[in-house]
């Protein structure tokens, strides 16, 4: 299972898509934190009449102003990284979560398949012999349509596990980037235990602390606040400021001091404060539903675990039940106090009984699965995953 898990978090799609994210992300950071570059600026005067020399004038100038915000952008870039690097560890725990959902599923729905490819074998052989008890006339018809029918059903039973397995062996190759058709052999996984309900409650305290998307939205939050307190700074004058050099048609050397300001009056950079605090209020909105989300979807898949729980122990009480009284009825029919399509009537109620009782333990692991995932912990040993996943 964890070579499962480990090549999932190596060659998923998703994650790789959130690792280029990222390095987009580190190349605007750098970016952001590039200087501006200062202007050279240089002209010359041709004189048309004689006793004149040429006349030029050199100029070096820098925007002094976009020092001002330069902090602020420094910060939001950093902040963007920030919540880039934490969107990849989000992937990686959905990720590594859905790896061994998939696992315990392939693992548990072969070892039904084949018990329950045993199970219509021994059928089919009852089925032949009640119609050739039917031939004798030993047997009537309704009994020997009993036994058709349950033969029947269970191979029916049969190619739709045969399908659901095909279909998650497949997910699982998808997932793992391995060659269609690919057949793993799958080791039987540790036993899966429930999330106790007093840790559920402890990470429900500090859940905007754990959960990487949570504090992703939060850096993207930080970040746009920054973005807006640089937009708030651009309002005022640019401001450029540069040295000259010169000389005139006479010959005469001057050096001067440049200054070019920028007025406000028609733009002042409204436009974009405007942009920059209507995207901070909605990052703060946004955030603040989905940490609602995260407390409703995990108490809705609390309830919906208890209901699950209840219905999975009294499906296992009712498949004991029936097993004990298989094993009792292979007996009496060993002394001849059972007939056989009895016999093969319990059996197939074992058969479909534990269908029934896979499908809910599976659905009991992905509910289980889906509640380790939004409280931050691992599905496999419910330890935190930002330690395993870095």
């Amino acid at each position: 299972m964890d070579q499962v898990v480990e090549r999932a978090l190596k060659h998923s799609p998703d994650i790789h898509r959130a690792e280029r994210e990222l390095d987009i992300a580190s190349a605007r950071n750098y970016a952001d934190g590039l200087l501006p570059d200062p202007t050279l600026s240089f002209s010359t005067d041709r004189p048309g009449a004689e006793g004149f020399v040429p006349a030029f004038m050199v100029g070096l100038s820098y925007e002094v102003s976009a020092l001002v915000d330069r902090p602020a952008k420094r910060r939001a870039a950093d902040n963007a990284l920030e919540k880039q690097r934490l969107a990849l560890e989000w992937t990686k725990w959905q990720v590594a979560n859905h790896a061994y959902a998939l696992y315990v599923n392939n693992v548990s729905l072969e070892r039904l398949q084949s018990e329950v490819e045993q199970l219509v074998s021994h059928q089919r052989s009852v089925n032949q012999r009640v119609q050739k008890a039917l031939a004798r006339a030993d047997v009537t018809r309704d009994v020997s349509v009993q036994a058709e029918t349950a033969y029947r059903d269970s191979v029916q039973q049969l190619g739709t596990l045969r399908e659901e397995h095909l279909k998650a062996g497949q997910e699982l190759n998808t997932l793992l980037e391995l060659r269609p058709g690919t057949r793993l052999t799958l080791a039987a996984p540790p036993e899966s235990y429930e999330v106790p309900q007093d840790a559920i409650v402890h990470v429900l305290v500090d859940l905007g602390q754990r959960r990487p998307d949570l504090l992703a939205l939060r850096a993207g939050y930080a970040e746009q606040d920054e973005r807006y307190r640089a937009a708030l700074f651009a309002q005022f004058p640019r401001l450029d400021i540069g040295v000259t050099r010169g000389r005139d048609t006479s010959a005469i050397y001057t050096s001067g001091l440049s200054i070019s300001v920028t007025l406000p009056l028609f733009n002042g950079n409204r436009g974009n404060i405007a942009v920059e605090k209507a995207t901070r209020e909605s990052l703060y909105q946004e955030y603040g539903q989905r940490l609602d989300d995260a407390y409703t979807a995990v108490d809705a898949i609390n309830s919906e675990l208890s209901l699950l729980g209840d219905q999975l122990r009294n499906a296992r009480s009712m498949e004991a039940a029936l097993e004990t009284s298989v094993r009792q009825a292979h007996v009496a029919y060993g002394d001849g106090d059972v007939t056989l399509p009895v016999l093969a009537d319990l059996e197939s109620r074992l058969l479909n009984q534990r269908i029934a009782t896979t499908k809910l333990a599976n659905s009991v692991l992905q509910q289980q699965v889906e509640l380790c995932t939004l409280i931050g912990v691992s599905a496999i040993d419910h330890q935190p995953l930002n330690k395993d996943l870095q």
